[in-house]
This record gives C-alpha cells, sequence and structure tokens, in this order.
C-alpha cells in the first residue's frame, strides 16, 4: 500500500510575519534590477510613446528576454507597465528618466555603482568594528575616493542634485529664512538650496563655501547676490554672516569631526548668528522612518550617523551652542536651529 502524504497542518501555512521576513530577505533582488535599468537608461527609450520589448533591447544594448524579465518584475511593484504587449510609463517610472524635473535617475544610479554597492556587502565590517564599511576596501574613505574618480563622482554630484530638488521644496516654507540679511552655505555643493532661497529673499546675501574645486564649478547668476568662497571647514575660517546652513552634512560625519565642524562655526560665527542643521530626525516612535535607512547608508559608506532631536542637543552643548528648536517640513527632513550658548 502506497503511504499518503499528510496534509500540511495549518499552523504549517506561512504567517503574515514569515512572508514580510521573506519579502525584505529579498529586496535587494527588485533593487538590483532598479539600477541596472536606471544605469541603462530604459525609462528615456520608453519616452512618450509605449515600446516594445525588442525595440528596447536593441536601444539599450541587451537581450530581450532578460529586459523583459527584469522589467516584469519592475511592473510588479508600480515601475513601468506591461500592456498591449508594450511597456507603458507608469507614475514611479517616469521619474527614472533623465528629463523629468523630479528625476531620480542619477541617485538610483549611484546606488548601484559596485563601490557603494560592496560597502553594504561589507557591512559586517561595520559591526564588527565600528568603522565605515566602505573603508575596508577603500581605505582613504568615501570622499577621497570620489575625489579620485571622476565619473563616479561626477554621477555623485548629480544624484545628490536631483534629491535636493524634491528636498528643496518641502524645506522653504518650513522656515522664515528672509529674515536674514546675510547666510552662509556650508559645504553647500554647487548652491541649490541657498540658491532657491535667495529666489524668494530678494534682500539677503548668499556666501557658498565648500571646496575650491567643489565652488570652481559655480557661477553667480546675472543680479544673482551670491558669492563663492573655497575653503575647509576642518581648517579655514568660517565666513561671516548671520545664518549657517548645513544640509546633509552633519550626518556624514561621527561625534568627534561634526563637533569640529560646529566649534569652527561657533568660533567665527557673530553671538546674534543662528547655525540651521537640515537632517533627518530619527523619531522616538519605532514605525519606518527615512532617518532609519539613512542612518545605515551613513555607517556604510561615509562613517557617519543620523541622530535623535536629543543627540543633537548634546552635540549643540558640547560646541558652544542651544539647540533652540527643530521645525519639521513636508517630508522626512527637520531644520534644528542653533543659538550661541
Amino acid at each position: 500500500m502506497n503511504a499518503s502524504v499528510a496534509p500540511p497542518k495549518a499552523s504549517m501555512q506561512p504567517s503574515t510575519a514569515n512572508i514580510q521576513l521573506m519579502q525584505l530577505t529579498t529586496a535587494y533582488w527588485t533593487s538590483r534590477c532598479l539600477h541596472v535599468v536606471a544605469e541603462l537608461g530604459v525609462a528615456d527609450h520608453v519616452g512618450d510613446e509605449p515600446q516594445s520589448t525588442e525595440s528596447l533591447a536593441k536601444a539599450t544594448g541587451t537581450s530581450a528576454g532578460p529586459l523583459y524579465r527584469v522589467l516584469r518584475l519592475l511592473a510588479s511593484v508600480g515601475v513601468f507597465e506591461w500592456k498591449d504587449g508594450t511597456w507603458h510609463h507608469t507614475e514611479a517610472s517616469r521619474f527614472l528618466r533623465s528629463d523629468d524635473p523630479g528625476s531620480l535617475r542619477d541617485y538610483a544610479r549611484m546606488l548601484g555603482l559596485a563601490v557603494f554597492w560592496s560597502a553594504f556587502e561589507d557591512l559586517d565590517h561595520s559591526l564588527r568594528t565600528g568603522e565605515a564599511a566602505f573603508a575596508k576596501r577603500n581605505a582613504g574613505g568615501v570622499f577621497a575616493y570620489l575625489a579620485n574618480n571622476p565619473e563616479e563622482s561626477r554621477i555623485f554630484d548629480a544624484a545628490m542634485t536631483s534629491k535636493s530638488h524634491r528636498d528643496i521644496a518641502a524645506i522653504l516654507p518650513a522656515y522664515d529664512f528672509s529674515q536674514f540679511a546675510t547666510i552662509a552655505d556650508i559645504a553647500g555643493g554647487r548652491g541649490h538650496l541657498l540658491r532657491a532661497i535667495l529666489k524668494g529673499s530678494p534682500n539677503t546675501q548668499g556666501i557658498l563655501f565648500d571646496q575650491p574645486h567643489v565652488v570652481a564649478e559655480v557661477s553667480p547668476g546675472k543680479g544673482e547676490k551670491l558669492s563663492v568662497v573655497g575653503g575647509n571647514f576642518f581648517a579655514d575660517p568660517m565666513p561671516q554672516a548671520d545664518a549657517y546652513l548645513l544640509m546633509n552634512i552633519i550626518h556624514d560625519w561621527a561625534d568627534a569631526e561634526s563637533i569640529k565642524i560646529l566649534s569652527a562655526i561657533r568660533r567665527d560665527m557673530p553671538r546674534h548668528a543662528r547655525v540651521l542643521i537640515i537632517e533627518t530626525v530619527v523619531p522616538q516612535t519605532p514605525g519606518p522612518h527615512l532617518s532609519k535607512e539613512l542612518d545605515i547608508a551613513m555607517m556604510a559608506l561615509p562613517g557617519g550617523k543620523e541622530r535623535t532631536q536629543e543627540e543633537y542637543a548634546d552635540l549643540a552643548a558640547k560646541c558652544g551652542l542651544r539647540l533652540r528648536g527643530m521645525m519639521e517640513t513636508r517630508s522626512p527632513y527637520s531644520i534644528l536651529e542653533m543659538v550661541v550658548l
């Protein structure tokens, strides 16, 4: 007599938690497909007209079969749509177009760079040593690597630019920047935040402070009240201003370096001036928040961290500053206002 196979017991069926854990375990498969499709510029080739898999494969130098399978997975989470034998854009996939005002193509490309991807492969190095995982293969750190690799640096800069446009739109209405006669944007890159502020504050003078090779590419527009200062915030004097902006800067650094940066500003700032730190602040609630994801990216890449409001207050106190308040924005970012003790 053949032995019968007993049906699985109800308790053996996957639970919601089991399914969730499985989805989290495999989530990077989908992310990796997104990185590759962004690098290939597939969304640009879809354009405004639906395209067949074959035409997309020809345009991107890929094989139609594998490309279809990658796009099928992305379509399952709302990135592209397969309809009537062709690929169509969705609201999400349009943000992968290079020409979209809110494009995140370069941001996806950056996170797909092998050198960044490998840092997350080495994440256990951070847990074992407390060092940035990136440093395991690149001893000089992420900023030295970018300085020595122009193509990756270009993608990184483009990624930060595209991301900043989205964040700036939420930050501007949350604070009255027009109250200051002079604003210095410290390590402000190409000055996207500062220039957006100046557009809405015609009586404000802006000072963009960053490394000489960064600001060398910045030229004030006609009538733009912007001056450019090259320097290193670890070694050079800070410009004189009524407010100092630091957006996505302090989270790049561990406490020791963050204290040096803020102390340099405190040393040179007028007593009436304010320091405005713009970062994601880790909430007390246990649920998902962008700050908790960025915190791991900071640990893996530059070796920095996201912080709670209390941790920022403690950081300020160690630099002769006081955290006077925190303003939330219509995004995961907050504005932390610091004044002289």
